[in-house]
């Protein structure tokens, strides 16, 4: 199914079936979970220890970084401008292990990427909120999201925003291409319902991956209007089924 032409009619009808139903699963999968609630408001830098991860994570100018299952409401992660080096300044981390599902992320940043994805995260459901990138450090590049790794990863209703009129080196809201220390590309991973902000080198950029992309979504024109949706010839079977391109 996957295989047939991505502008084929039956291909758009199946892959938009199949997203939705996989995105319920994950919903439904991850309800099921029964553990004490967590409520992290001092630092936490990630999942450490067995079951699943509940309850909400707020913090300031700490990575926080998923490790484990979670089933958590929330996720608010604030960078400030306090930052002053590269080291540890994303916002989140989704690292090796991280699956299940995040209600409600929101990050704010004024130093590096929003959100990155590595290779080992899997069948993970992120249901809504924002990426917002105010500001970064110099000489830095930054992407709202940058998924290097992981299978099975759908963010349903998240906007994106991360572009700015006057910035140099802004790269991209979303960037799916293998990258880091990941083996396989990123697989199964979509943006549905997704809201992409402009002014950004690139508004989405899909390059080496496999069946991911965006679905139903609405894509500011990039700071250059022809890569406001640059699909590579690396992206096997990429996923662009009834994105619409808006001035903003």
């Amino acid at each position: 199914m996957w295989g047939c032409s991505r502008r084929s009619r039956p291909c758009v009808f199946a892959r938009t079936a199949l997203i939705s139903v996989a995105f319920a699963l994950f919903l439904g999968v991850t309800q099921l979970a029964v553990a004490r609630p967590l409520l992290a408001t001092a630092p936490t830098h990630g999942h450490r220890g067995h079951g699943v991860l509940t309850g909400s994570i707020r913090q300031t100018n700490h990575t926080w970084v998923c490790r484990g299952p979670v089933n958590l409401k929330s996720v608010s992660v604030t960078m400030t401008s306090a930052i002053t080096t590269r080291r540890n300044g994303d916002a989140v981390h989704l690292a090796p292990g991280c699956t299940g599902r995040i209600g409600r992320l929101t990050v704010v940043t004024s130093v590096a990427d929003g959100v990155k994805v590595a290779e080992g995260v899997h069948d993970l459901a992120v249901g809504g909120g924002s990426i917002r990138c105010l500001a970064k450090l110099a000489h830095l590049h930054q992407d709202g999201m940058q998924v290097m790794g992981g299978a099975r990863i759908t963010m349903h209703g998240l906007r994106i925003d991360c572009g700015r009129p006057q910035a140099s080196l802004i790269n991209s809201n979303l960037f799916i291409k293998r990258a880091g220390r990941s083996t396989p590309p990123p697989t199964d991973v979509v943006c549905v319902d997704c809201s992409l902000g402009g002014s950004a080198a690139h508004t989405a950029s899909i390059q080496e991956s496999v069946r991911s992309g965006l679905v139903d979504s609405t894509l500011c024109s990039a700071k250059y209007s022809k890569l406001t949706l640059t699909i590579g010839r690396n992206a096997v079977d990429p996923v662009d089924v009834r994105n619409a391109i808006d001035t903003c």
